[in-house]
């Protein structure tokens, strides 16, 4: 029996009044990837860099109060002065402080020694970002500091090296400009979890099993499907692309055609893996499990969401060019940030391409139309 375009129409027009009739799915497909934007925009990018910081000075030498001094005219930091440790306990548990430095007693005299002068600093453990934050601000603080102190005194040994970053495209206040786009495809993969869901849910309700005695072919059905929830998931591109540039602010320099182009390929790709697992399991459960575990687990660790992917491990160099959102967060920054065209980021979208026609292809082969 061959391909016809009218019985695909047919599963497409089931499939949209399905959605639209979901609360659930409309809400996963539609809504819930600018709400869950908007979280993770102010979780993971509108900090201000500013760093809350207790003082300890229990050595109380000139040298300790011009580094203190220092520190406390640095914009980076706001700092309380303390006289104890439990004053800083009573400020890390109220939340008022992100880090303390305590300078024990021998630091002034330490400072001439060779082997460096030893300084405290207690972190807040609960906001790991802000004491990340805290961790780099002061390191380059005491690298500013040693370098001072190197010329002042003209000491024997090699000053300490001083990194300065500077951000291309975007200034050092505006790292969000960066961040934010590159959440896009963390957020999308609510709608590939919608269908995976949608899937199982036809076999726990046995509604698949009725398309045994119809003439509907595999491919029809998975086209039908694929159809219906990435044209849907498209719409609901327009409120994340509001939430980045209106409420957050991003800019956006590229050419729209083109991201929605791009966005397009990229959902075609999650919604082949996603329909994979809907036929590798039965229950609506199980797909919500191995969903997260494949969507978010690694997009925010192997994609370079947060880091840049670590090319001097072969596995997981693999693992990373495999998945739809490590091609897609290359392109929501080039475009964005750097007004990137078609001609630039073309080797990612014709990863994404690749990638799609393999877990299309992966999901067709493994489409049974039957539940056992």
């Amino acid at each position: 029996m061959r391909f016809k375009p009218r019985r695909l129409t047919s599963i497409l027009v089931k499939e949209y009044r399905h959605i639209l009739r979901e609360p659930r799915t409309l809400w996963m497909i539609f809504l819930s990837p600018a709400f869950v934007l908007i979280a993770l925009s102010f979780l993971f990018a509108s900090g201000s860099g500013h760093v809350e910081l207790a003082v300890w000075d229990h050595d109380r030498t000139p040298m300790s109060r011009e580094f203190t001094s220092n520190l406390d005219s640095n914009a980076d930091f706001s700092v309380t002065y303390v006289d104890g440790y439990e004053e800083i306990d009573d400020l890390l548990i109220d939340q008022d402080i992100d880090a303390a430095v305590v300078i024990p007693s021998g630091f002034g005299d330490a400072v001439h020694d060779p082997a460096g002068a030893p300084v405290q600093v207690i972190l807040n453990g609960i906001d790991t970002f802000a004491a990340g934050q805290a961790t780099g601000s002061l390191l380059g603080y005491a690298s500013t500091f040693g370098l001072k102190l190197s010329e002042q005194f003209s000491l024997s040994a090699p000053p300490p090296l001083q990194v300065h970053s500077q951000h291309a495209y975007s200034s050092d206040t505006d790292k969000r400009d960066s961040m934010i786009p590159a959440l896009i495809p963390l957020v999308f993969s609510l709608p590939a979890m919608a269908a995976a869901l949608a899937l199982t849910k036809e076999k726990e309700t046995k509604t698949l099993e009725s398309l045994v005695v119809t003439p509907v072919r595999p491919l029809e059905y998975l086209g039908g499907k694929l159809v219906a929830y990435v044209s849907t998931a498209l719409v609901g591109l327009l409120p994340v692309w509001l939430v980045a540039t209106v409420v957050f602010g991003v800019p956006f320099r590229g050419n729209l055609l083109v991201f929605v182009a791009a966005t397009a390929t990229f959902l075609l790709a999650n919604m082949g893996l996603a329909i994979f697992i809907g036929n590798l399991v039965h229950s609506q459960q199980t797909a919500t499990v191995i969903a997260l575990f494949i969507f978010f687990v690694p997009g925010f660790f192997l994609a370079g969401l947060i880091d840049p992917i670590d090319t001097t491990k072969i596995v997981s160099t693999g693992v990373s060019h495999i998945l739809p959102a490590t091609h897609f967060v290359t392109i929501c920054r080039a475009i964005f940030v750097k007004g990137a065209t078609l001609g630039d980021i073309w080797p990612s979208v014709v990863g994404l391409l690749g990638i799609a026609a393999a877990w299309v292809g992966l999901g067709a082969l493994t489409f049974k139309k039957r539940t056992s």
